[in-house]
């Protein structure tokens, strides 16, 4: 019986993946977890044009505060952020997006705080590019 307890406050204490976790873009702009939606992390930023945030799909990332290594998704913009792709796309919770790109991100450690790089496509074309994203940590969440 001490075991089965002990392992229940192991879990209840465990960090799991939320929506404290921030990281800076050399813009000055922040990347926020947001929340998770099945096997996808969802992800938050201010996009460079356009009214809305922009968001990245991080598949394979949610609740992962361990074991993070290298991981596909994509990302979306409101359709006044910038022109739209041939094809719309549906994302993980469901709703279409006009403008978006394939993205990879690569975490530098397996686990949080850790700083990741990521390179963003348009549409289907191949990502390219590196933004470094450091974690904020403490004071400096916007």
């Amino acid at each position: 019986m001490k075991t089965v307890f002990a392992a229940l406050i192991a879990l209840a204490i465990a960090p799991i993946a939320s929506a404290d976790e921030v990281w800076s873009l050399p813009s000055g702009n922040q990347i926020v977890y947001q929340r998770d939606a099945g096997d996808t992390a969802i992800l938050s930023y201010k996009a460079e044009a356009g009214l809305q945030d922009g968001l990245i799909f991080v598949v394979g990332l949610p609740g992962a505060m361990d074991g993070r290594g290298q991981h596909q998704g994509y990302w979306v913009e409101a359709d006044d952020a910038g022109p739209a792709c041939p094809a719309s796309i549906v994302d993980a919770e469901g709703k279409t997006w006009k403008r978006w790109g394939l993205a990879d991100i690569k975490f530098a450690k397996n686990a949080f705080p850790s700083k990741f790089t990521i390179s963003r496509g348009n549409c289907l074309g191949a990502p390219k590019g590196k933004t470094v994203a450091k974690p904020v940590i403490g004071a400096g969440v916007q």
